[in-house]
């Protein structure tokens, strides 16, 4: 099983409008009509979105045009007042800028009629619970989660299960502590130092397995193979009777997280509850390709002159100009066929 989450870590343009759809565990939390992407779609009437995962836009009119926006990649958000004067109403442009790798985008959102809500005040919470519940969805190792011998229980999580006297096994040895099974995580801490701690969320978890060692049988959790790679942990559960017990209620909580995940956002939503776990569809793909924007339109100013400096201009003999230099693997063949 391979973590297939990457609405709340990466930023997506004009994408198919499936993947505008939630995801198991995705639900909408705010939702604003007749709103224009100002950066590259200006009076343009769209759609804004906000999940407990992602920030979505769509056009009314174009299925193509469309915008996620993963929280894990946002960097402020703001509100300032519109700059284009012909709009007749006070509403402010919601004012986001993001990072992913390298590169920074900016975005600006206004609606097009009068709006007294706050947006970027409610996107701000949002991702602030966003970020507290990390731990939900993101592995953590030697964090400050247990205090007086006791897991610090997040919003959302209760403890289903604790078994003392579990042998962490690494590097040939052996560190006695405290296992504690909740219904979002694994928790494992050493009794002698609850700073030396793992927490291990079952959607970054692979796999549970027994396995024969030179301690004996014990418990094997393997991650998810991310980008920076997994971890293969082992655990020594007393007597094997125990072991088999616990490998079963870990495999059933594991399967109930990732048939339908909790990630942990707290919001208080003022939509109904059918419109918090569906949302009104763009129109379908059209069968002709209309083109694909250019993401450069949210490029920051400061990455410009980046990607200048790492591509400087050079000649092409095959169109007689001076172009910039494309990166290795890059042809301009290839430019006319990207999509995000």
């Amino acid at each position: 099983m391979h973590n297939m989450h990457w609405q709340d870590n990466e930023i997506r343009f004009d994408v198919s409008s499936s993947l505008l759809n939630m995801v198991p565990g995705e639900c909408v939390l705010e939702r604003v009509e007749l709103v224009e992407d100002t950066k590259a779609n200006s009076g343009e009437p769209g759609c804004l979105i906000m999940t407990n995962l992602r920030l979505l836009w769509y056009s009314h009119k174009t299925a193509k045009l469309n915008l996620t926006i993963g929280y894990n990649t946002l960097v402020s958000v703001t509100s300032q007042p519109s700059n284009n004067k012909s709009k007749r109403n006070s509403a402010n442009t919601l004012h986001i800028l993001t990072k992913i790798g390298n590169e920074k985008f900016e975005f600006l959102f206004t609606p097009l009629n009068e709006n007294k809500k706050d947006f970027s005040a409610i996107l701000n919470e949002i991702h602030k619970s966003y970020c507290v519940s990390k731990p939900f969805r993101e592995l953590r190792l030697r964090h400050h989660i247990i205090q007086a011998n006791q897991l610090k229980v997040m919003p959302l999580e209760h403890i289903c299960n604790r078994i003392d006297g579990v042998w962490n096994l690494a590097n040939n040895q052996g560190n006695l502590g405290c296992f504690v099974i909740t219904n979002v995580r694994v928790v494992w801490f050493a009794s002698l130092n609850e700073y030396f701690n793992i927490s291990l969320p079952y959607l970054q978890i692979a796999q549970f397995s027994v396995r024969d060692s030179k301690f004996g049988q014990v418990l094997v959790i393997e991650s998810v193979d991310n980008s920076g790679g997994g971890y293969v942990l082992g655990f020594r559960i007393d007597p094997a009777s125990r072991l088999k017990q616990i490998i079963q209620e870990l495999r059933s909580l594991h399967v109930t997280q990732n048939r339908n995940p909790e990630f942990g956002v707290i919001w208080k939503s003022t939509l109904e509850d059918q419109a918090k776990t569906s949302m009104p569809l763009p129109p379908k793909d059209e069968k002709q390709d209309q083109g694909v924007r250019c993401f450069a339109n949210y490029l920051q100013p400061d990455c410009f002159n980046s990607i200048s400096g790492d591509h400087p201009p050079e000649f092409d003999k095959s169109i007689g100009l001076a172009m910039e230099k494309l990166p290795k693997g890059v042809n301009r063949n290839s430019l006319w066929k990207i999509t995000f």
